[in-house]
């Protein structure tokens, strides 16, 4: 089973790639491209952040008896939030030099962040939270806003991600697949999606589904 080092790694992961195509974007002054890619990446940050402060830091804090255990990352959080709006409100196309440094700012801050939870505090919590680790790490998986349809029967799976694109066709659909759905991309590229896969430790896919470039 999966531990709460393992999901909220994922989470990060996930930003890790939204970041990189918002860095994309902002290399090649495609400022445009750059807004729809920054909402995607804020509301991931978010939502990793919203959980975190809601489910996980609460949790640990009652375990360890010390009610500001977890200051320093809710710090953080505050700092990279505090970038990510001055970004979503600023006018990238009437001041790309400060775009390019906020967000190069924000990059490396939220890196640093991420290493120190991954090397430091998330094992710290898995080991402070006992009994509970399982039940705090199912809901950090359901927490990343995946489609997961591992284990449904066909045609089940098509048609739950294909209901998820037609309800939001302009916001990036993440999806946990047991084999990797190769009939589903020539149906998908048609209709104007495009689509990026990795395998996961359980022998499934995480395939990330998103409007085609044009």
């Amino acid at each position: 089973m999966p531990s709460v080092s393992d999901a909220l790694t994922d989470h990060h992961r996930r930003c890790r790639d939204l970041f990189a195509q918002v860095g994309d974007t902002v290399r090649a002054g495609d400022w445009r491209a750059f807004g729809a890619r920054l909402v995607a990446l804020r509301e991931d940050l978010l939502g990793h952040f919203r959980f975190e402060e809601e489910r996980l830091f609460p949790v640990y804090e009652e375990a360890r008896g010390v009610s500001d255990a977890t200051q320093e990352l809710r710090t953080q959080h505050d700092d990279i939030r505090a970038i990510l709006w001055a970004l979503s409100s600023a006018s990238a196309a009437h001041d790309p030099e400060s775009c390019r440094r906020e967000f190069a700012t924000l990059a490396r801050l939220f890196e640093q962040h991420a290493q120190t939870e991954e090397r430091m505090m998330y094992p710290a919590f898995e080991r402070s939270l006992g009994a509970r680790a399982a039940a705090v790490a199912a809901q950090a998986r359901a927490a990343t806003g995946a489609l997961d349809v591992r284990g449904l029967p066909p045609p089940e799976p098509f048609l739950r991600m294909m209901q998820s694109l037609s309800s939001a066709p302009d916001r990036p659909l993440r999806v946990l697949v047991g084999q990797e759905p190769l009939t589903l991309y020539a149906v998908l590229q048609e209709q104007g999606f495009g689509h990026r896969a990795r395998p996961l430790a359980d022998g499934g896919f995480e395939v990330i589904i998103e409007r085609a470039a044009h």
